[in-house]
């Protein structure tokens, strides 16, 4: 070989091997036009074309059309289901109209009835229209059985007002659901206060709940060192069993007045004509209200078998049916799938129809808060800003409860870990998922990112360490 050669083959080399290189990105980037592309196109299967991430730039111009004229078709969808609402209602009100007349002639007729006489005629009309709408689920023979069955009903009551609504005509047996019967004034009196926004009520709800908590904190710092890596959350105030001081309710005479107000707006909202987002908005609030609500009225639980207990017990009249906690997650916010109950059950049938959304959010994960230390951090959601601020709730949640140990592994928290699948396939797609979607700006993001791409003759799996899911009360208010 000539000297002249060896000169030249590494240049060759380098050239080749740039070429290579070359090629390797050009593939690359291929591969995440495709997964950007796949990511879209599964969220406009799975949802929503509204509610899709903004990726435009990387669809071709074909599937941006495709897209655009089936948004437009939801649209039209969207209202023809609005009309078909609108014309039950009215024909819901046209019969209540009819049905309420027939009470009032029967009271022209008895001009000298005392006002409890009247007030007792109106209320068993109430009843025989009840008796015609609920007779034949409760398999009641008679109108006489169904006072009797009525009358032995154990009666309790939720808010202490002067038009409390009637007593539940229908209670399943396991706790979940009590569904409510109104007499005709508070069909009337529903009537007057349904022109409230659902959505509004639901924020000042929460807004409510927030002030009586921060009164009862005594800890005004809010943050100790013990949790100084809480970066993300450094702008909202911590509650601990230790800072709230319950015996100081007395205190919060106003605020828990005006609890007991809204809770009773609460029970005559009409949520027919919400949006997807305002009804996913909505219920996040009542979720974490009512868990906030039953911790002031029956303390603070000291294991997690209690806070579950205590989730049962954390129940909310919503436009006349009771929920709790548990029935709001599993029945309204989360798909039928992640239930533990049997999808054909009767009453998650029932809610699911009267309440339910059409599709599924996974984010709520990180909006759903229990009170525990291992819950995301609670906040104020708003109809027409929910998908913005649930993006920014699990991006915070994310830097807030991820780490890296010593050892190189990666801590994924307890509630990642229940609900994966509605983010990854398995564990190892799940770790590149919490990857993809930590702030640039995040630390955690490089050593999370050093962990992935280390060599290891163990799976990636082994890399993984779940923190067990801490039940002790805390709350992370916004200031």
């Amino acid at each position: 070989m000539k000297f002249e050669d060896l000169l030249m083959q590494p240049t060759e080399e380098k050239q080749k091997r740039a070429h290579l290189e070359e090629e390797v990105d050009k593939l690359e980037g291929e591969l995440d036009r495709e997964l950007k592309l796949n990511k879209i196109l599964q969220c406009a299967l799975q949802g929503p074309v509204q509610s899709c991430p903004c990726l435009s730039p990387v669809l071709p111009l074909q599937v941006q059309g495709l897209l655009a004229e089936l948004a437009a078709v939801e649209e039209e969808i969207t209202l023809l289901e609005r009309k078909v609402d609108e014309l039950k209602l009215s024909l819901y009100r046209e019969r209540q109209q009819t049905q309420l007349g027939e009470g009032l002639q029967l009271l022209e007729l008895q001009p000298q009835l005392s006002k409890e006489k009247r007030k007792h005629l109106l209320g068993r009309e109430a009843e025989r229209m009840e008796f015609r709408k609920f007779g034949s689920p409760t398999r009641l023979q008679s109108y006489s059985d169904y006072r009797n069955h009525r009358t032995s009903k154990e009666r309790r009551e939720f808010l202490r007002s002067s038009k409390d609504i009637r007593s539940m005509s229908l209670t399943m047996s396991n706790g979940y659901i009590t569904e409510s019967s109104r007499s005709l004034e508070n069909s009337l009196l529903e009537e007057e206060i349904s022109s409230e926004k659902p959505n509004v009520l639901s924020e000042e709800l929460i807004k409510c709940l927030i002030g009586i908590y921060i009164k009862l904190n005594q800890d005004t710092l809010g943050f100790d060192d013990s949790i100084s890596s809480y970066g993300p959350y450094k702008n909202f105030i911590q509650i601990t069993s230790n800072s709230l001081a319950t015996n100081c309710i007395s205190e919060c005479y106003t605020a828990m007045k005006k609890l007991r107000f809204l809770m009773h707006k609460l029970c005559n909202v009409d949520l027919t004509f919400l949006t997807y987002q305002q009804k996913l908005a909505f219920w996040i609030n009542i979720y974490n209200a009512s868990i906030m609500h039953a911790y002031l009225q029956h303390g603070l639980p000291s294991t997690h078998e209690k806070l579950l207990t205590l989730m049962n017990k954390a129940a909310i009249n919503v436009g006349g049916i009771v929920l709790n906690a548990l029935a709001i997650e599993h029945f309204i916010l989360r798909h039928p799938s992640d239930s533990v109950h049997s999808p054909t059950d009767e009453k998650e049938t029932l809610v699911r129809h009267a309440y339910g959304l059409k599709y599924p959010e996974p984010n709520v994960t990180f909006a759903l808060c229990r009170g525990s230390w291992s819950s995301p951090a609670l906040r104020v959601y708003t109809g027409d800003e929910v998908v913005n601020e649930l993006w920014r709730a699990r991006q915070e949640y994310l830097e807030a409860s991820v780490g890296v140990t010593s050892k190189k592994k990666i801590m994924v928290p307890k509630l990642l870990q229940w609900h994966m699948r509605d983010f990854a396939d398995d564990m190892e797609s799940l770790l590149e998922w919490i990857y993809s979607q930590l702030p640039q700006s995040a630390s955690v993001k490089g050593l999370v990112g050093e962990c992935l791409k280390s060599e290891t003759k163990f799976p990636v799996t082994k890399k993984v360490e779940i923190q067990p899911y801490a039940s002790e009360f805390r709350y992370l208010v916004p200031m």
